[in-house]
């Protein structure tokens, strides 16, 4: 046996800067075994193995698992390796989107967080707002309860339709309700978007001016946001739509008790 053509457990973990314990568990699940084992035990290693340890490495970056990559070793071929390399390919595909979606998410709730933080709370104002989209839930009996899990119904369902667009839970009040101070009573949820679902049983808000104002605090007492929008309403000679959307905007994301979480309020302007 030439001794330059055989390297010990450690001289090979060194070269390929892993640990002799990888190589040990290599060898003992069937992976990557040593060319040789000397009279006193010893794992010996051929220099040609360096290259065939590179391509396990390689797959393993990849993605895949030791008993996969086993397997395709111990059945090599183009038909083989194309094989699992297409599947491969797609399943980074659906990784790239997924973090493509994440990192979407992360940039809108950053941009939520910072449009918070620069907002007078206590300011009743006019906002410019674009088209919007939204998944709604009817509830009947309007409990609290219920609107609970009817928005946890909205959730599985939007994350089962594979849509990845942030949104907000939401709710409708309507003009009636409002007209008979009923602020808290709501008969749905919603989850209301930015961007337009690809596919779902979604509905549009339409866009443009909107008078808008918040309460912070818990929303058993978002009476006071909305005799505070309706004074500017009244104030200002505006007609309005015949329903109100209520979103949180500053939640459990942000906030830790329910006393500091912000619901916005916000019905649009209309022509005479």
């Amino acid at each position: 046996m030439d001794r330059h053509e055989y390297m010990t457990t450690g001289e090979f973990a060194a070269a390929k800067g892993v640990s002799k314990d990888t190589l040990f568990h290599y060898d003992d699940i069937g992976l990557f075994c040593p060319e040789k084992v000397s009279e006193n035990g010893y794992r010996l290693y051929s220099i040609y193995q360096l290259e065939t340890f590179d391509t396990i490495r390689m797959l393993r970056d990849l993605g895949m698992p030791l008993k996969e990559i086993r397997d395709i070793l111990d059945n090599r071929s183009p038909e083989c390796v194309m094989r699992v390399f297409a599947e491969r390919e797609q399943q980074i595909d659906i990784q790239i989107e997924k973090l493509r979606s994440m990192k979407q998410w992360l940039s809108r709730r950053r941009e939520k967080i910072a449009s918070a933080e620069k907002t007078d709370f206590s300011e009743v104002t006019m906002q410019e707002f674009p088209e919007r989209y939204y998944l709604y839930g009817h509830v009947t009996d309007g409990s609290e309860k219920s609107l609970y899990r009817k928005t946890s119904e909205l959730i599985a369902e939007f994350k089962n339709s594979g849509m990845r667009s942030d949104y907000d839970v939401a709710y409708i009040q309507y003009e009636d309700n409002v007209a008979k101070a009923n602020f808290t009573e709501y008969d749905n949820t919603i989850l209301l978007m930015d961007e337009r679902p690809l596919k779902g049983k979604y509905q549009t808000l339409p866009g443009g001016k909107y008078i808008v104002a918040y309460h912070v605090g818990h929303w058993i007492n978002i009476g006071q946001a909305y005799w505070r929008l309706l004074q500017y309403k009244e104030e200002n000679h505006l007609k309005t739509e015949k329903f109100y959307i209520k979103r949180c905007v500053v939640d459990n994301f942000i906030a830790k008790k329910i006393d500091d979480y912000v619901n916005e309020v916000a019905v649009r302007i209309v022509d005479e």
